[in-house]
């Protein structure tokens, strides 16, 4: 198998419980036909408290191949190391899909869900096994996952997602919605965590049929502090007038610089006014430049 070096970007992946992670962090990257842009902000609330002055939310993003892998997750705000969970776990879960797709002997044949699975088994054991080093318990560094995995050349995609926060796909008609809509406790402030015990109850994989791939010009992967502020209207059809608009304005960026476009977002981010939003942001975006041939 011809493997190609991994091209990765976003947050670091944590070593301890001392490593200094950024307070707000961009990047992007060029695969074939899709542009990736990210971005992650500390929230209004937490630069304002005395006790709590880091972001904790993280996201990452790996390439390899013909494989793309974007990674985001929310680190609870109630526990003070739950920030270091979450830049372990959008790591290691884009480092376990590239594990998986380049053993001696993978072949891949149509089906994502297994693969992805895996990936999520394997972040949680790693976890577990970065608190069992470091003497802590998995539940200090609670935090949620959101995942997708794209194939570019066969245009095969899944997702995954345990907790809050959105993974949502604009078609070629300019609709948006939900690629997968993961339990939810039903409290306002309470979530889900890949870091509890009985976490595998509450995790949801859905596999992409590869003709909606190929309808879909662009997917946002983003964590409850954008995901509250873009679903729930007026109007009815909130989602999909954001999602249009973030669509334009990041492609109208790009044309100068993918830089520039991974600018512009995390000025957005930082900036915009929306009644009840002080959580951290992230969203990453992924869009379509060019049909497959």
């Amino acid at each position: 198998m011809n493997i190609e070096p991994v091209s990765r970007f976003g947050d670091v992946c944590p070593s301890s419980l001392n490593d200094e992670l950024k307070d707000e962090n961009s990047d992007s990257l060029q695969i074939k036909q899709y542009s990736v842009v990210g971005a992650s902000v500390r929230g209004k609330l937490h630069a304002r408290s005395e006790n709590h002055n880091h972001r904790d939310d993280a996201f990452a993003v790996y390439q390899s191949n013909n494989w793309l892998v974007i990674a985001v997750s929310d680190g609870a705000g109630s526990r003070e190391l739950s920030r270091y969970g979450a830049a372990y776990a959008v790591n290691s879960f884009c480092s376990a899909i590239m594990d998986i797709t380049s053993r001696d002997g993978f072949i891949f044949q149509d089906g994502l869900k297994e693969i992805v699975l895996q990936a999520f088994k394997d972040t949680r054991t790693h976890i577990d096994q970065f608190c069992s080093q470091h003497g802590v318990k998995p539940e200090d560094l609670h935090c949620t996952l959101l995942g997708l995995v794209l194939n570019t050349a066969t245009e095969n995609a899944c997702v995954g997602q345990i907790g809050d926060g959105l993974i949502s796909g604009l078609n070629d008609k300019g609709e948006a919605s939900s690629l997968v809509d993961p339990p939810s406790p039903g409290e306002v402030g309470v979530s889900y965590f890949l870091t509890q015990p009985d976490w595998g109850k509450y995790l949801s994989i859905k596999e992409i049929a590869k003709g909606e791939v190929a309808n879909l010009s662009t997917f946002y992967l983003m964590t409850d502090g954008v995901a509250d502020d873009c679903q729930y209207g007026p109007p009815a059809d909130i989602l999909t007038l954001w999602a249009k608009d973030i669509d334009r304005e990041i492609r109208a960026s790009s044309i100068t610089s993918l830089e520039e476009a991974e600018n512009d977002l995390k000025a957005f981010l930082n900036s915009y006014q929306a009644q009840g939003s002080f959580d951290d942001r992230t969203l990453v975006i992924g869009y379509r430049t060019k049909k497959v041939e």
